[in-house]
């Protein structure tokens, strides 16, 4: 079979070929004398009906359908030996056929387009260490401080902020109690999340055994109870005690026994310690922030065209899960028909730069796995499969695996672990650039 491949651009072939009369007819006389066995002629016995007489009868039909099935086949054939990665089945352009001839084919198909990944060493890729200052040791000791404090019953002062209180509490709006605006013995810290703030700021100032009528307005978000969400009540509250942390002082003994116990010795040495640790953090947070650098540097030193098909076939994916997650958000049930879903040329053309530039990492990350033999072993997806189980509270990994297997979960696992591997691996090769910089909050402030 001769074989003629045309460029129409990089994405798309012509592919022109023969295929022998000779071949046609070997394959329409084939099927005549499958259909010979099968086919019930009045008068003749299976398989005894003349040629002539199933020619007369099936021919038009046996010959479209030996012509569909060889073109096909040999469409098939031309693609995987030319190492095609087709994004679509071919399309037929052209077919000549005539009697006694060769048949004459001629189609498109659209591809995947080869290419190679330009070098990368010199690629410059900044790594941003935030710096650890003594604030932020500081602050990790008193977390453990304060986690070692014990609370003290107070009388001798009014509530202030950070007090443990005990409060009865009864609401009412327009004089009429409500759902869950009653309470006794009810033990909250001023300023933590779990007490409304307009509430906590009336609080303070009182004393143990006072008893007031306090207005609190709840914010429009209040999602406890939506009845009350944006309007003012009412709350007759009563203060029973008041409890304050009593943090134990820095020393030592204090070091010892911060959890897990012993792994300071000294005070001093649980300073250098702790920076250290901060300052180990710090640049693995740099390095995940570089890594995601790498996947738009490389795009754009190596600009790839993207075959059509397959952008809108991701753009569809895209509509599709923002459908999903907006039923999501109104609480609705009833399941999405993707095959009903018709994309606008305003949904096309909102996805479209998002989708182009998903493709291209996924084809230059993959291309880039390829050239660095990137593999992913099955005790590497046992261990994140094990991870995201204990995660999750999950009991039963090899279940969980068997049932991500199904769903599709396993692979696309598979593959974000491949794309990490990946990019840690470009890391390796390109021009790192560190460079200390103070926290954003401290910039903020300045």
């Amino acid at each position: 079979m001769t074989v003629e491949i045309e460029d129409i651009d990089s994405c798309k072939k012509k592919i022109k070929f023969d295929i022998a009369f000779k071949d046609y007819q070997a394959h329409v006389q084939s099927s005549y004398r499958n259909l010979a066995r099968q086919a019930k002629i009045p008068g003749f016995r299976p398989g005894k009906a003349p040629m002539a007489m199933l020619e007369k009868r099936f021919g038009p039909e046996v010959k479209k359908e030996v012509m569909t099935q060889l073109i096909s086949e040999r469409l098939a054939e031309v693609v995987a030996e030319k190492g095609f990665r087709s994004v679509s089945p071919p399309k037929l352009l052209e077919v000549e056929a005539e009697e006694g001839t060769d048949i004459k084919v001629s189609a498109s198909v659209e591809i995947v387009p080869e290419f190679e990944i330009a070098d990368y060493s010199k690629m410059e890729l900044p790594l941003q260490i935030q710096r650890v200052t003594g604030d932020d040791v500081d602050q990790v000791i008193n977390y453990h401080r304060e986690s070692q404090a014990t609370k003290v019953q107070v009388t001798d002062r009014p509530v202030k902020d950070k007090d443990f209180i005990k409060l009865d509490f009864k609401g009412t709006l327009n004089g009429e109690p409500f759902e869950g605006g009653e309470g006794k013995d009810h033990i909250v810290q001023i300023g933590s999340e779990y007490l409304l703030k307009d509430m906590g700021d009336q609080l303070i100032g009182m004393s143990a055994g006072e008893k007031k009528d306090i207005p609190v307005n709840i914010p429009e978000n209040y999602n406890a109870n939506k009845s009350i969400a944006g309007k003012e009540v009412n709350f007759h509250v009563s203060v029973k005690g008041i409890q304050e942390n009593q943090l134990p002082e820095l020393s030592d003994d204090f070091a010892k026994n911060v959890e897990p116990k012993n792994k300071f010795e000294s005070m001093d040495d649980m300073k250098l310690k702790t920076k250290a640790e901060l300052e180990e953090h710090s640049r693995g947070d740099a390095k995940r922030e570089a890594k995601k650098l790498i996947p738009k540097k490389i795009i754009e030193m190596n600009p790839i065209e993207i075959p059509e098909g397959l952008v809108e076939e991701q753009i569809r994916h895209m509509v599709i899960q923002a459908l999903k997650k907006e039923q999501q958000e109104k609480g609705l049930t009833e399941a999405i028909n993707e095959e009903e879903v018709h994309i606008t040329d305003s949904q096309s053309k909102e996805h479209r730069q998002n989708a182009m530039e998903l493709l291209q990492q996924e084809l230059l990350l993959d291309k880039l796995a390829t050239n660095l033999n990137i593999q992913v072993d099955e005790n590497e997806l046992n261990a994140e499969v094990n991870n995201l189980v204990r995660m999750m509270g999950g009991t039963d990994p090899n279940k969980m695996k068997k049932e991500w297997a199904k769903s599709g979960v396993l692979t696309r696992l598979q593959t974000r672990i491949k794309r990490d591997k990946t990019l840690d691996a470009v890391m390796e090769k390109v021009q790192i650039k560190e460079e200390m910089v103070d926290s954003k909050a401290k910039i903020d402030d300045n």
